[in-house]
């Protein structure tokens, strides 16, 4: 795969932090939706970036769709299968 090739894949970010309960859901939300959509799921603890933390807070879990530098927020907070799966197509639409 060229670095262009790398930069085009398209995966999910999940910011999260341990002990929240409410990430944990969003987890197994998102799972089957990523395997349907056949994304990787990349785990980011918000403890570890100050500009991660200061954005997201207040708001995790929070799922984007994220390809190259770009990104896409498809949700946050109570995350609905439905939603997310919604807003997944939608954004890879656009992102492509």
């Amino acid at each position: 795969m060229s670095v262009s090739e790398a930069e085009k894949e398209l995966f999910l970010r999940f910011y999260t932090k341990p002990d929240c309960p409410l990430c944990d859901e969003g987890l197994e939300e998102l799972e089957p939706l990523a395997k349907r959509h056949g994304l990787a799921i990349r785990k980011i603890d918000i403890r570890d970036d100050p500009r991660d933390f200061a954005l997201h807070q207040y708001r995790i879990p929070v799922v984007s769709l994220a390809w190259g530098g770009e990104e896409i927020e498809l949700g946050w907070g109570r995350l609905e299968r439905s939603q997310l799966d919604r807003a997944l197509r939608d954004a890879q639409k656009g992102s492509r």
